[in-house]
């Protein structure tokens, strides 16, 4: 009740940034660890229950009668603690004992000749309330010294207790009436029996409740499952891959045709031979030249290419992104791990200066040193923390996904180099493609100058005529003045010249940063062998040894500051260079300028 109340207080007056989550410890965090277990010992608790009273009885009918007796035990009202819960699981087993003594004794009573069926559950229960008020009052006596127990402990005794004597007085009473009646009810009723396959989905489903533990939190992700994850999710991304899909379904409109003309013609000076007008019904079709089309459809083809190129830019620059972004975080979380152990060194050290002023084993520059260099740790130590806030937040908006993440921490901090073709880079790809397209550009605007081609049909009647005249006229259309067309041809020619010297400018440029990028890695390489061979166990046993020998007195305050710093300046420098050789390894895995 009390986390409730915080939580409504911090939902109406606190409004947390992106990436921040509050959780609650201590005994609430107890309770609802206790109660994910009670989730599932409960049900399992039930169904066993259940599976050795059908055992017992061979009767689904005369086990859920005596089943009955658990609901009516659960009666009554207190806070729900862990001990209750716990209470109620001895409570339901207790139980059902009541009814396993009256339903035994009834079938005993079946041998005998009885007038009705009311006449045996009277003469049954009256033969049997002994039995069960003794076994329920065994049972609550048994528990009645913890429930009025005051000694340490009995906070945890007492629910139980409390439960379990409680739920036996109220299933007894109404055992004696409801279970009964319930005989009555069913007795008329065919006895069932399950299957000997049931016995078995019975125990499957108890496996199933029993592995149902927390599977319904999110399972840590890996890089590959945020690239997999941001590949589904990325707006932008999809975005570029409809476009694709819009080329795509735009490839077949090369074969598109001008709408047919249907016309109705009436005119006076159009006489037949017995001098009357004529109406003339027709119809009137345009077409290219027949090459024009499959040269449109290869320039929509270049097109789609040119599509496909540019969605794989984006999806590579996404993935570089995530990349990126992920070894970022996990180097975050070491940097803060780093500084969280410098910020509780700094306090107890600072806390030490201060005390040993005091007592004047020490002078007063030594206290505010102390203090000072604590107080930069500190501030350092929450630049980290809002770093892999940082780093979490840019992870988030690249996946985009509606759930919150939980990144798998990596061991391994380093990304590994795939070494891959220059040649083989989207952005060459894109800019052949873009010399594609301007060719088969300028191929369509030659195939311009080609002749149109018309066809027509027609019919011709009048009140005088019996029958339709017909006829149908072919025609060319021959573009005469081309002085306009030919400056397209021309100016498609140089856009593929540009398309050209754009790729060679291009290739040249990505193979020099290739270069830089290798030379780059060659250099942090060296000096991260250096660390993970010697500076690593240097760094160990420098802090290992200055805080024995200060704390000894073999070393001043001055001395151990520096062999502190010096040790952690060792373990930032490695995860500082770690940092940069990650993000030139990703970018010569996803090269690009």
């Amino acid at each position: 009740s009390v986390v409730d109340d915080v939580q409504v207080l911090i939902a109406e007056n606190i409004k947390l940034p992106v990436g921040y989550t509050i959780t609650y410890g201590g005994q609430f965090e107890n309770l609802e660890s206790a109660k994910n277990r009670l989730l599932i010992a409960v049900p399992v608790a039930l169904i066993l229950i259940f599976v050795l009273l059908y055992f017992a009885f061979n009767s689904v009918k005369e086990a859920l009668m005596i089943y009955s007796a658990i609901p009516l035990s659960a009666v009554g009202g207190m806070p729900f603690s862990i001990s209750a819960g716990v209470g109620f699981i001895a409570l339901f087993g207790i139980a059902v004992l009541n009814g396993i003594v009256l339903i035994e004794h009834f079938k005993e009573l079946k041998k005998e000749k009885f007038d009705s069926i009311e006449g045996l559950v009277k003469e049954g229960a009256k033969d049997r309330l002994r039995a069960v008020l003794l076994t329920a009052s065994a049972a609550a006596l048994g528990f009645l010294p913890m429930a009025i127990s005051t000694n340490a402990g009995a906070e945890v005794q007492r629910p139980l207790a409390t439960v379990v004597i409680g739920g036996l007085i109220t299933s007894t009473l109404l055992t004696l009436v409801v279970l009964p009646v319930l005989y009555i009810i069913f007795n008329s009723v065919k006895k069932v029996k399950l299957p000997k396959h049931g016995i078995g989905a019975l125990l499957i489903i108890m496996s199933l409740l029993a592995t149902t533990n927390s599977n319904a939190q999110e399972k840590p992700r890996h890089l590959n499952d945020l690239l997999t994850l941001a590949l589904e999710n990325n707006n932008a991304l999809n975005a570029s891959e409809l476009g694709v899909d819009e080329s795509e379904a735009l490839i077949s409109n090369a074969f598109s045709f001008d709408k047919t003309q249907v016309y109705y013609h009436f005119d006076e000076n159009n006489l037949a031979l017995n001098n009357e007008p004529l109406r003339v019904f027709g119809v009137q079709q345009d077409f290219k030249f027949p090459s024009l089309y499959f040269t449109a459809k290869s320039l929509n083809k270049a097109n789609f290419a040119l599509a496909s190129s540019a969605y794989d830019i984006q999806r590579k620059a996404l993935e570089r992104r995530l990349t990126t972004g992920y070894y970022d975080y996990q180097i975050a979380r070491q940097q803060e791990k780093v500084y969280k152990t410098l910020d509780s060194l700094y306090a107890n050290f600072a806390s030490m200066a201060s005390r040993r002023f005091e007592l004047g084993e020490t002078n007063y520059l030594e206290k505010i040193t102390a203090a000072s260099k604590q107080k930069q740790i500190e501030l350092k130590f929450i630049a980290a923390k809002d770093a892999v806030v940082l780093a979490y937040t840019q992870l988030t908006e690249i996946t985009q996904s509606k759930d919150t993440l939980s990144i798998e921490l990596d061991e391994n901090l380093k990304a590994e180099l795939q070494l891959k073709n220059i040649e083989t880079s989207a952005e060459l790809q894109f800019y052949q493609n873009r010399i594609l397209v301007t060719e088969k550009e300028r191929s369509l605007e030659k195939q311009q100058l080609l002749p149109d081609i018309s066809l027509q049909y027609f019919q011709g009647t009048n009140s005088g005529i019996s029958n339709s005249l017909y006829g149908y006229q072919l025609g060319l259309k021959i573009p005469i003045f081309f002085s306009g067309q030919a400056s397209k041809i021309k100016a498609s020619g140089l856009a593929k010249e540009m398309a050209e010297a754009e790729y060679k400018d291009y290739e040249i440029r990505l193979g020099t940063k290739f270069k830089t990028l290798h030379t780059q890695k060659d250099q942090l390489t060296k000096a991260l062998v250096y660390y993970e061979n010697e500076g690593a166990h240097l760094a160990e046993e420098l802090l290992k040894t200055a805080t024995g020998s200060f704390k000894n007195g073999e070393i001043n305050f001055y001395q151990y500051l520096q062999s502190l710093e010096s040790s952690y300046e060792i373990t930032l420098d490695y995860l500082n260079k770690l940092q940069q050789y990650n993000r030139i390894v990703i970018e010569l895995n996803y090269l690009t300028l």
